[in-house]
């Protein structure tokens, strides 16, 4: 049996899509992924699949997500087993899908237009197998909240469209059922709950009217991020200095790369995400310093830095914000310093309870040895809001009354939760 790979090319939540003729000799063009065979020299079919997108997208820009299970395909006269994989557009928060074109004909869709246009076989299945689902918004450990939210909206667009088109049972309550699962998912993460209450509120609860809402939540989460980004980069167009910041923010990266001044960023124990987010700025251009965090406040107070940048799991209705640990002493230093901070978060990180839900990393990280010692592993902490300079949204920095009022629209769009039925 001979060996294919579908590499899925993702940008904006939506999947670059070739034609290829339709199976029967129909005039129809079937949908397609980009595809390719696994050379006899290829003993890794991800080796494939890169060499595939390359052909399509010479000027890269694009990472490998995840690869899936391979089913197999039949065309009517060969067998093939088909390796599926899915990569991103590593440009950040709101990636624009036109910005790059790719090097083949074709258009970029979501792909539950897989099941409504005529489509290559099997092809909605491949897709299945490496796109967003719970067990990835559960287990990430390297993405920041935002980019996770978008993941929890292709999830309900994904199911809802499945619903609609009638490749899965269920109805209504199959789609709330895994949006409430979604919204529990990562509890320290309110964007993901507000996000998903998005694209579940409304009058009209037919699958279709939910796959359209997820659909247009997308496009407005990803431009809430790209505008977000371009509201900080502004603020801190006058700063002068290094830019500090710590842990994998995809909105905290598209300010930075805009803003274009050298950058410290801390790696961010216990995941070191820190590292990753330091290597893609890196790989934008700019001049980038990856310090230890409990070296970080230390150049702070030293005047190696004249600006913090943070992003958010949550911005509290009070002000307050909760981020990744390290971002407290961080805040304190620069405070002490007279160092400006500002927080760049979209306004669906505004939180509806005054609260910072604890998660705590892999205990065996920290110590592995035999003595009965306790271990406090923190991911997330509290940052006063006293100690910030401003905390700015795509629609530029809120006060605390304008964020209470924020925390009281998306605390109204939660009440599909408890609605059972059409």
């Amino acid at each position: 049996m001979s060996a294919i790979v579908r590499a899925f090319a993702r940008r904006r939540a939506r999947v670059f899509c070739t034609a290829r003729r339709a199976d029967g000799g129909g005039t129809a063009d079937a949908l397609e992924a980009l595809v390719g065979e696994v050379r006899a020299d290829e003993t890794d079919p991800a080796e494939s699949a890169r060499r595939v997108l390359r052909g399509a997208a010479p000027s890269g820009g694009f990472e490998l997500v995840r690869g899936g299970e391979p089913p197999s395909v039949s065309d009517g006269a060969t067998d093939r087993t088909v390796y599926p994989f899915l990569f991103e557009g590593a440009g950040g928060a709101g990636d624009d899908a036109a910005a790059d074109p790719m090097a083949v004909d074709g258009e970029w869709l979501s792909p539950t237009a897989f099941l409504t246009r005529e489509a290559a076989p099997r092809l909605w299945e491949s897709y299945r197998r490496v796109a967003p689902d719970v067990d990835l918004l559960r287990t990430d450990e390297t993405h920041g909240a935002a980019w996770l939210s978008v993941r929890a909206l292709e999830v309900v667009r994904d199911t809802a469209g499945a619903v609609a088109f009638g490749a899965l049972d269920g109805g209504v309550e199959r789609i709330a059922d895994r949006a409430r699962v979604l919204r529990r998912a990562r509890p320290s993460m309110v964007v993901v709950r507000n996000r998903v209450d998005r694209a579940m509120i409304g009058s009209d609860r037919t699958p279709e009217a939910i796959h359209d809402r997820a659909v247009d939540a997308l496009d407005d989460a990803l431009d809430a991020d790209r505008e977000a980004a371009e509201r900080a980069a502004a603020a801190l167009a006058d700063a002068s200095g290094k830019t500090a910041t710590l842990s994998r923010s995809g909105t905290v990266a598209h300010t930075l790369r805009r803003v274009g001044r050298p950058v410290v960023v801390g790696e961010s124990r216990p995941s070191r995400e820190g590292v990753a987010a330091a290597e893609g700025l890196a790989a934008a251009g700019v001049d980038v310093t990856l310090a230890t965090d409990a070296g970080l406040p230390g150049l702070v107070r030293e005047s190696e830095v004249g600006c913090v940048l943070l992003g958010a799991d949550r911005v509290l209705p009070g002000g307050d914000v909760a981020n990744k640990v390290g971002s407290y002493p961080l805040a304190l230093a620069a405070a002490e310093a007279a160092v400006p901070v500002y927080v760049v978060a979209a306004a669906d990180k505004i939180a509806t309870a005054d609260e910072v839900v604890r998660e705590s990393g892999d205990a065996a990280t920290v110590y592995d040895g035999d003595r009965p010692i306790g271990v406090a592993n923190p991911i997330f902490e509290r940052v006063p809001g006293d100690l910030l300079t401003g905390v700015i949204t795509e629609d530029g920095p809120l006060d605390r009354a304008a964020i209470a009022e924020r925390a009281r629209e998306h605390a109204s769009r939660a009440e599909w939760v408890t609605r059972r039925g059409p």
